[in-house]
């Protein structure tokens, strides 16, 4: 007997060890040349590098059109703030890599709008924020300013500090994000609106870019989130009385009332995008590749939460005849 379990305590010991030695063996077969880890580690940094600047770039492409967007919503649409036309975040390691910076504490202009309050002033993306109204800035909660009075900010830039005096103005204002995923979407939540750098990459300019923006702010404006809660709470306590099939009934009352929200977001959301200065025909060519690239955005399913592309290509076209016989959209009521 402990013959037995000595001969058993062998081979749960030498067959693991067998099986270690033959995956490494594997593991040093020949794979071609051989890649020096210095070398390897650089381009590893050079890439990383590269995204950061990257995603900085498509997340101030992204802001600029929603403050373009929000700067011409009547007063009444959305809560209002001060601001300067300048996006200011927390720094970061990759930030301050990217822009040069001494430290990662504090707060960085990433970007300023064109010929706005910031740029007029002469703050410049990498401007890294010691003060505003005399008080240290160690992150981008602290930042607040007041309508229609001079603040002086303090900025590092190349190891200088220097100072800068701007008058905020308030205007309608929600936060833009974007969320580093190659996923196409975009989505307006209580705390602002999110953008994926999928969609970024997906659409092929500003206009489209702003068809997008101007749906998802319209959103806000038509106050869908809080109905939609509502709506979705209803929905479920209804078809919680359908036992199994609960899950799909909920489904079935729900998604035809989403569509009727996405569909005046649509149209409201051209609008906007149309007096912020943006070509909303392009909405036109963005809808005709969201049918072709993602084919399940033609499906007219009843279930589906939103309209199939082929309809919102059309909403595109009849919103475009409006405005161009001088009609106001917003007059008109969609069929």
């Amino acid at each position: 007997m402990v013959e037995q379990k000595a001969k058993v305590i062998i081979m749960r010991i030498v067959i693991p060890l067998m099986l270690v030695i033959f995956l490494f063996a594997c593991g040093c077969a020949n794979t071609g040349p051989r890649i020096p880890k210095e070398e390897l580690k650089k381009l590893e940094e050079e890439i990383e590098a590269l995204a950061t600047e990257i995603f900085i770039k498509d997340w101030v492409r992204t802001w600029k059109v929603g403050f373009n967007v929000l700067s011409i919503l009547p007063e009444d649409t959305l809560k209002k703030r001060a601001v300067i036309g300048a996006l200011i975040v927390d720094n970061s390691e990759d930030i301050a890599k990217l822009f040069g910076l001494p430290t990662e504490d504090g707060c960085v202009v990433i970007g300023v709008v064109d010929n706005y309050i910031a740029d007029l002033a002469g703050l410049k993306p990498g401007d890294l924020i010691r003060e505003i109204g005399g008080e240290e800035i160690k992150d981008n909660e602290q930042i607040a300013f007041e309508n229609d009075k001079s603040t002086i900010i303090i900025v590092e830039r190349d190891g200088d500090r220097l100072s800068f005096e701007v008058k905020p103005k308030e205007m309608p204002y929600v936060r833009v994000r974007l969320k580093q995923t190659g996923k196409i979407n975009a989505y307006a939540k209580f705390s602002g609106i999110q953008f994926t750098s999928g969609m970024v990459h997906f659409v092929e300019d500003d206009d489209e870019l702003a068809v997008i923006m101007g749906h998802e702010i319209a959103h806000l404006v038509s106050k869908h989130l809080p109905k939609n809660i509502r709506m979705a709470a209803l929905c479920g306590l209804v078809g919680g009385l359908t036992g199994p099939f609960a899950p799909l009934t909920t489904q079935a009352l729900y998604a035809p009332y989403s569509r009727g929200n996405e569909r005046e977001a649509d149209y409201i959301g051209l609008y906007y995008a149309h007096i912020a200065g943006y070509n909303i025909e392009s909405g036109v060519a963005l809808w005709k590749r969201f049918a072709l690239e993602i084919p399940k955005s033609r499906s007219k399913s009843f279930l589906r939460s939103h309209p199939a592309s082929p309809e919102r290509i059309l909403r595109v076209k009849k919103v475009v005849e409006l405005l161009k016989s001088d009609k106001n959209p917003l007059g008109e009521k969609d069929e």
